[in-house]
């Protein structure tokens, strides 16, 4: 969790160096809020697209198709730690803290967090974004092995996919 808060309060602030360009530079338009929308919405349609992509009867062995790419790089990055002796308690934090914090770098909830941290209030997007972090994580974690087998991946797709969708939405009316 301190490595996703970590990377949250980043992308928070890169957010808003974006937000608090020179007056000089600025326009009547409000092109933070219109890039947020834009980032959102194509993170909808591309988890949607991916989702739709996904064969239906996807099995336990997950590492064979080329959308979860994400997965095997992560898996291959474990297990290469896994190999190393780690005996040092601090060692073993530092390298579960820089392998999550670097695996979630570039990633979709980051470049979403900037573009909200750009269009909204940087304190509500980061605390929204680091519980929405520790419920996806502690979600993952307690419960992701057991739904799996009763909710497919590419339903989870497609949740998240109409999740960035109104997220879009609301961001291009106002409502948040």
């Amino acid at each position: 969790m301190g490595a996703l808060s970590l990377m949250t309060i980043l992308s928070v602030v890169i957010g808003q160096i974006f937000q608090s360009v020179p007056a000089q530079f600025q326009t009547t338009l409000p092109i933070g809020e219109y890039a947020a929308v834009a980032l959102l919405a194509f993170f909808g349609l591309k988890s949607i697209k991916d989702a739709w992509e996904l064969p239906s009867n996807v099995d336990k062995n997950r590492g064979a198709a080329p959308e979860l790419g994400e997965l095997v790089e992560a898996e291959e990055l474990v297990k290469e730690e896994a190999s190393k002796n780690l005996r040092n308690p601090l060692e073993i934090v530092w390298k579960s803290f820089s392998l999550v914090f670097f695996a979630e770098w570039g990633d979709r909830s980051m470049l979403a967090t900037i573009a909200l941290g750009a269009a909204q209030s940087p304190w509500g997007v980061a605390c929204g974004a680091i519980a929405g972090h520790l419920f996806a994580t502690s979600f993952a974690i307690l419960g992701g092995a057991f739904l799996a087998n009763y909710i497919s991946e590419k339903l989870v797709g497609y949740i998240g996919g109409l999740l960035f969708l109104i997220f879009a939405a609301a961001t291009l009316f106002g409502i948040f």
